[in-house]
């Protein structure tokens, strides 16, 4: 659920047509939407909760520390290092690629040039982070 929460960030801007093609009434394509954009908002209110309750520093590992037990919080730690983040990381850098991609071959940029160049941007960025 969570690794899902970090890459429907980068796939907003990727997959509409998908839905657009699959559903063939618009207001159930609008209906679809608004469905997802209410699920999203209970979740911050159900975040927003946890947090007035339980004003402590740390998050999601706090809240698991607190409702179940340290060793599932510190698991949940290392698999948000290693899995969660780097999940939501990799859709947003393929989303980013994908848009400059197509942004300079529209302004005549050679194909072989404009890969390598977004190689060392991807590259850039994910040494920044």
């Amino acid at each position: 659920m969570v690794v899902i929460g970090g890459i429907v960030g980068a796939g907003i801007f990727r997959n509409p047509h998908v839905v657009a093609t699959e559903v063939p009434v618009r207001s159930l394509i609008l209906g679809a939407w608004l469905l997802g954009g209410m699920i999203a908002l209970a979740g911050a209110f159900i975040y927003a909760e946890l947090t007035a309750r339980r004003a402590a520093v740390g998050g999601q590992y706090a809240y698991f520390k607190e409702a179940y037990h340290p060793v599932l919080a510190f698991v949940y730690g290392w698999a948000l290092l290693f899995v969660i983040q780097t999940g939501g990381m990799a859709a947003v850098s393929v989303t980013f690629a994908d848009y400059s991609l197509r942004l300079l071959e529209s302004m005549g940029a050679d194909s072989v040039i404009t890969r390598l160049d977004q190689l060392g941007r991807m590259t850039g960025l994910g040494a920044g982070n």
